[in-house]
Formats: structure tokens, sequence, C-alpha cells
């Protein structure tokens, strides 16, 4: 499940518990107006604010895969001026087939690294920042409490 990275929620405009029975919060019509138009105000700036890291967040996502799609263009173009310059027939192709490997007794096992600083706080959005700062636990002492059970 993705984590909530920004929360928008209505916000009550004109309510307010009332101190004691004799005094009112707004003396007339007027004022209530002008409270609900300033938090009314308030809110579409908040709303505002939050479509703005919307958009930035999304463009500079774009312009990061577009990069790696470009990376990819020039690495798939490399390989086919590599390809063009092979001759499959002086290549030799191995002959083997399923009940010969099957007798292998060692296969390939690739070691499991824990990789570090994957992910910095530098690059972290806001949600999973206050995410990470409430968490109990950090990873590595999770990853440690494995290997010794």
């Amino acid at each position: 499940m993705p984590f909530a990275k920004r929360i928008v929620e209505p916000q009550l405009l004109c309510r307010h518990s009332v101190p004691n029975e004799e005094s009112l919060v707004f003396e007339d019509l007027c004022t209530v107006n002008n409270v609900a138009l300033s938090r009314t105000l308030r809110q579409l700036s908040d709303l505002a604010r939050h479509a703005c890291s919307l958009f930035q967040e999304l463009e500079s996502d774009i312009v990061f895969t577009n990069q790696r799609v470009r990376g990819l263009q020039s690495k798939v173009g490399k390989l086919q001026q590599s390809i063009s310059g092979l001759d499959p027939k002086q290549e030799a192709v191995p002959v083997s087939d399923l009940d010969v490997e099957c007798k292998l007794s060692d296969h390939y096992v690739s070691p499991w690294l824990l990789q570090r600083n994957v992910f910095l706080p530098s690059t972290r959005p806001p949600c999973l920042q206050e995410l990470h700062c409430t968490a109990q636990q950090s990873l590595r002492a999770i990853h440690r409490g494995t290997r010794t059970r």
C-alpha cells in the first residue's frame, strides 16, 4: 500500500464552541462572513500549495524518467553496433539439455548483500521522512535481529 504523501481535509469554517452563554464569538453577520471568507481563502491557498508541490514532483519524475530513457536508448544503440559486428558462424553454440543440467550438484547461488544508503535522506519524500522519524527500529536493527535467531 503506498504512503499517503499529502493529506487534504476540509475544515469547518465558522464552527466554534461558545465560551459561556452570555458572550458570543461573533457579534454580527458581517463578522461571520469575513471570517468564513478568510478561512475559505486559507483553505484554497493550502490546496493550491499541495497542487503546486504535486506538479513539481510530477515534473521531476518525468525529467528523471526522460534521462533514464535517453541512457537506455544510447545503450541499445551501442548494443546494436556491437551485435552487427558479430559473425554468428564463428561463435560456438553450447549443446546441453535439462537432464545434464539437473545432475549438476553445485548450482549458482548469488550472494545476498544488504545494500546501504540506497534511499538517502535527501531524496526521501516528506511523508517518508515523517514515517522514518516516527519508526521505532531501524532497518539495521531489524536485520541484526533476524540474523541472530
